[in-house]
């Protein structure tokens, strides 16, 4: 089996690398297709990544003035035709009994699934779309909007979605996002999104043995509510003095560093490392935060709260998207409703001042983490995905197998 990954590096491509060689753990051939130098390599034989694309590190360029922005957007978009174009000639050649893609971004994603999709279905593999976005995303720095309003986007998505024989979402709100916007599409399936432990070497430093620090870990940008968390911690800075926030990520297009520099210094307290960060610099971070905030004002599945979790940490986070579904409010974290900078203050004074309770939530929520979404669950029921989709095929098809 094949999985499709365009990005070399961060959270998408981690995903991918975990899957790929927990479904080789199972008894399966999976590689995995992606852009050059890939960040990780694979730890199993079963599993080989193989770096064909000629995609880029979605990290590249991040700081870039605007002009040259754009000038880069226009070259990338033919570099992102071509490896479609390589993508299908490669599959063509291999003939894998399944392509797992990781969701769409273009035009492109849409119509070449659906190219891919109209040959004999018997002649071609099962195609499967794990929708980590399920909606066309790409926050707008003009509007303040989150989804791209774009007819053309929005019908290639649908195309691609109704042209693959399985989907895949990573939660309940996801699937009901998807669901609500092309209401024609076949079964969608939820798995888990699976632990960060490819982060984790050895046991996590207990939260209660930290200083008391927050850490707002990922891509920088708007949605992600960093305005709303800078205002929430200079109220936490009146009760805690002494407390601490990291924002550590790369600023996105839509990111003023200048002003959100400013707004820290004014704040007190604040560390922005701006930059992608290196997976060997990840555990230190997270190690050294008693709390993980996630103020986000949309959200699908998060990978910052699975890492919080791994490493844990309880998540402070709002009610959108399918946060609920991986913070258990009180238990392994605490919800606040979005763009409410005083709630998520109180939430965040809470953990930092008591070092036993953020200690208790984060031990919790490593344990929900490892007993419903381990990579041996996730792989199971993306295996099971798979086998449902064969078994649709109509009585004259060729059969493929997934069986190890």
């Amino acid at each position: 089996m094949t999985l499709v990954e365009f990005s070399p590096s961060g959270g998408l491509f981690q995903f991918a690398v975990q899957l790929g060689e927990a479904l080789a753990g199972r008894g399966h051939q999976v590689e995995l297709l992606t852009g050059p130098r890939p960040e990780l390599a694979s730890r199993h034989p079963g599993f080989r990544i193989v770096p064909c694309l000629p995609t880029w590190h979605a990290s590249e360029g991040a700081g870039d003035a605007r002009l040259k922005r754009r000038v880069r957007r226009v070259a990338r978009a033919g570099r992102y035709h071509l490896a479609w174009a390589v993508l299908l000639r490669r599959l063509a050649r291999t003939r894998p009994d399944v392509v797992q893609f990781s969701g769409g971004r273009f035009p492109v994603d849409g119509a070449a699934t659906a190219w891919l999709a109209r040959r004999r279905r018997g002649s071609r593999p099962v195609l499967v779309t794990l929708a980590h976005s399920p909606l066309p995303f790409n926050e707008q720095r003009a509007t303040g909007e989150v989804l791209r309003q774009n007819r053309l986007l929005h019908a290639s998505f649908g195309l691609g979605y109704r042209s693959v024989d399985a989907l895949i979402v990573l939660g309940g709100q996801s699937a009901a996002d998807l669901r609500g916007a092309w209401p024609d599409v076949g079964e969608i399936a939820i798995v888990p999104h699976g632990d960060e432990g490819v982060f984790l070497s050895d046991a996590p430093v207990p939260a209660a043995e930290t200083p008391p620090q927050v850490l707002f870990f990922g891509t920088m940008q708007a949605y992600k509510g960093l305005d709303v968390l800078l205002d929430a911690f200079a109220l936490v800075r009146e009760r805690i003095p002494e407390a601490r926030l990291v924002i550590a990520g790369a600023p996105s297009g839509d990111t003023d560093l200048d002003t959100l520099r400013r707004t820290a210094d004014r704040v007190g307290g604040v560390e922005i490392r701006a930059g992608y960060v290196a997976m060997s610099d990840v555990p230190e971070l997270f190690q050294g935060s008693r709390v993980v905030a996630a103020p986000y004002r949309y959200a699908n599945a998060s990978g910052v709260v699975e890492l919080a979790r791994t490493f844990s940490r309880p998540a402070v986070g709002t009610t959108v998207g399918d946060l609920p579904a991986v913070i258990a409010d009180g238990e392994t974290g605490l919800l606040v409703p979005p763009a409410d900078p005083g709630a998520f203050a109180t939430a965040l004074v809470r953990l930092l001042a008591d070092p036993a309770e953020a200690q208790r939530m984060g031990e919790a929520a490593r344990a929900r983490s490892a007993e419903g979404a381990s990579w041996a669950t996730v792989a199971e029921r993306t295996e099971e995905v798979y086998r449902r989709a064969l078994a649709a095929r109509s009585p004259g098809d060729d059969a493929v197998a997934v069986e190890p």
